[in-house]
């Protein structure tokens, strides 16, 4: 996941001792996750099979703030190109592929797949995509492997995270979520609606559609992780909480409390 903050909320994610304590300290990016320089836009918290990037106001991309970017990670590239299919299927005319390589490298090194539905990859509230990485750049960034894997696991086991994402929560309107829901569903993803909310549960994390208007408001991030530590920490304008073992919650500020 990808989150565009503001920034009270992107100093206090990257800066509080509580979050590097719980989730791991934040890293600048591949390929050597190293500490982010004083004066940096965008910060990554690594966990075992997931991240989140977290970006600052006016950052490199000129994405907004509240933008949520959401990639489904396939470990498989069979599975993608499974994916790749049900997609094409399920927007035809609104699809598109690409391989994106990582270009501060010469000559470049294929970095990983990438499949969209433009409806719902392009928008400037949300980013949905899918992804696998490629062999050639897992080669490239862990030389020792003797069998690279472009596990999301694999990939991300230098960095020995402590949490993975297990829970999506999103306010959207009735039309983004059917558009949501359907493309998740093409996904292989589980659906279940209950009145106003839609549950989509996939192998690993789920997506919950609240209902709402305009634009696509991230509400929650439930995460698993392995500590076992009570929590309650506000994180400029989201707060940090966990009261059972092995689970937290981020919530924003646009989420009612209790919600």
């Amino acid at each position: 996941m990808y989150l565009v903050l503001d920034q009270p909320t992107f100093d206090a994610m990257r800066a509080d001792p509580v979050v590097s304590t719980l989730l791991g300290a934040p890293d600048a990016g591949l390929p050597d996750y190293a500490a982010p320089p004083v004066a940096t836009d965008r910060v990554f918290l690594r966990g075992r099979q997931s991240y989140l990037e977290l970006f600052a106001p006016g950052n490199r991309f000129d994405e907004p703030v509240g933008k949520v970017g959401i990639a489904i990670g396939e470990d498989d590239g069979r599975r993608f190109d499974a994916l790749t299919l049900r997609w094409q299927a399920y927007c035809p005319l609104r699809f598109s592929r690409a391989t994106v390589a990582w270009t501060r490298r010469t000559p470049p090194v294929p970095w990983y797949d990438s499949i969209h539905c433009n409806d719902t990859a392009t928008r400037s509230d949300l980013a949905l995509w899918a992804m696998v990485y490629r062999p050639d750049f897992v080669r490239w960034q862990q030389p020792d492997l003797t069998r690279p894997s472009v596990r999301r696991a694999a990939v991300l086991a230098p960095r020995r995270g402590r949490f993975d994402v297990s829970g999506i929560a999103l306010a959207v309107s009735p039309a983004q979520r059917d558009a949501i829901a359907r493309q998740l569903h093409a996904a292989g993803f589980r659906r279940h609606d209950a009145g106003a909310v839609t549950r989509l549960t996939g192998r690993d994390w789920t997506v919950t559609l609240h209902p709402g208007t305009g634009r696509i408001v991230l509400r929650a991030i439930d995460l698993r992780w392995t500590g076992r530590a009570t929590i309650d920490r506000v994180l400029g304008s989201a707060r940090l909480t966990s009261d059972r073992p092995r689970h937290a919650t981020l919530r924003f500020a646009t989420a009612r409390p209790g919600a």
